[in-house]
């Protein structure tokens, strides 16, 4: 029997299961080793066949092959992953009595495996594969989640299914579509809604609003700044007043020849600067005149005050009693057709007061004007006291 008979007898007691994976591979491998030593049993052409080639021509050995349409049966798989499977060792071919001839001998092969696989363990699988069970429509789906997990994981997804893909928002695009119809529907729906409650709003509290607003309109509130107060202020005198609007400053006073040299040191030693000065004529020939100055201080303003009214007592006046506190007034009776006077100084914070009333004929009258005006002036700036 020939070596490829013998490998074809072992592929069919494989086949048939009479014949194990193991021994299968270790009495091939025995026939191939034993194979190469044997000379081959066709007929090699002649060197008249072969185109005339001599003896040294190279012979090739076909390599094995199991014939076509032999079913193979895949063998049982081997459990034990560390199980060592002794191969004899591959023995090279005796060298042949014509040494000149080079043969062509093939190399051993790797196991052999059927076209259709080794047989497994436990019966075979049918060509169509087994059938699977099938799941009746209605029933509840088979939890698919880890034993691990309990009921807070996802279910695990069967492999080959494409739900894996279903997250995010690509799963939202599987969804239905509503129709443009029932879009607009509601967008129409919800402007008449808003449209119905701008209108209520707008007669319940449009109409009002808008009177109060035009009623704040109408009345302006007061303003909350208010100008600072005038530090040197005139009140309102009688009669007829004459112009001395260009009179701004101490400096001008020296040449009107209104103050005695002692009244112009007493100004100057309090450093006297800007200056208001009012002149009134009244009725039957009285005159009056004020004269307000800013000092240095109200400390200056008050003793400037105090000895302007003792120049005037050095200069034959009489002190006047009955005064206001802080205001510092003398009088004179009308002597060589000169007319009665009564003049007063007193202190308002840095400003030096001075009051002066003439009357022709009794000092009576210059009194009953001087009292009048002074209550006035101490109203539009009082005394320090």
């Amino acid at each position: 029997m020939s070596w490829q008979e013998e490998l074809r007898k072992l592929d069919e007691e494989l086949a048939s299961g009479r014949l194990s994976a193991d021994d299968y591979r270790v009495r091939r491998d025995q026939v191939l080793s034993s194979a190469v030593g044997q000379p081959d049993t066709q007929q090699s052409p002649s060197p008249q066949q072969n185109g005339g080639n001599s003896a040294d021509s190279t012979q090739v050995i076909a390599p094995v092959s199991p014939p076509h349409g032999t079913p193979q049966q895949q063998p049982p798989a081997d459990n034990s992953a560390d199980r060592t499977q002794a191969v004899p060792p591959w023995q090279p071919q005796q060298q042949p009595a014509d040494a000149g001839r080079t043969e062509y001998v093939a190399p051993p092969q790797a196991p052999y495996s059927p076209p259709q696989g080794f047989p497994q363990a436990g019966p075979a699988s049918p060509a169509g594969g087994f059938p699977q069970a099938q799941q009746p429509w209605n029933a509840p789906e088979s939890d698919q989640s880890p034993p691990w997990g309990g009921g807070d994981l996802p279910p695990l997804v069967p492999a080959g299914d494409s739900g894996w893909v279903q997250q995010g928002p690509e799963s939202f695009e599987d969804k239905p579509k509503k129709g443009n119809g029932a879009k607009i529907g509601a967008i129409v729906a919800a402007v008449v809604v808003l449209a119905g409650i701008a209108f209520g709003a707008y007669m319940l509290w449009g109409r009002d609003s808008g009177g109060a607003a035009e009623q704040n309109t109408a009345t302006p509130a007061p303003s909350s700044v208010q100008a600072p107060p005038d530090p040197m202020a005139v009140a309102d005198v009688p009669g007829t007043a004459e112009n001395y609007d260009s009179i701004k400053t101490f400096t001008q006073i020296p040449a009107l020849n209104y103050l005695t040299s002692d009244e112009l040191s007493t100004y100057e030693t309090a450093q006297a600067s800007d200056v208001k000065f009012v002149v009134h004529d009244l009725d039957g020939g009285a005159r009056v005149i004020l004269m307000l100055t800013e000092v240095n201080s109200p400390a200056a303003a008050q003793n400037a005050a105090s000895q302007l009214l003792a120049t005037q007592i050095r200069n034959g006046a009489t002190r006047v009693s009955g005064t206001p506190a802080g205001v510092l007034a003398s009088s004179v009776d009308a002597k060589d057709g000169a007319p009665a006077q009564i003049r007063a100084h007193y202190a308002h914070d840095n400003v030096v007061v001075r009051i002066e009333v003439t009357a022709p004929g009794s000092l009576q009258t210059a009194r009953t004007n001087f009292d009048s005006i002074l209550d006035a002036q101490l109203k539009a700036l009082p005394s320090n006291g």
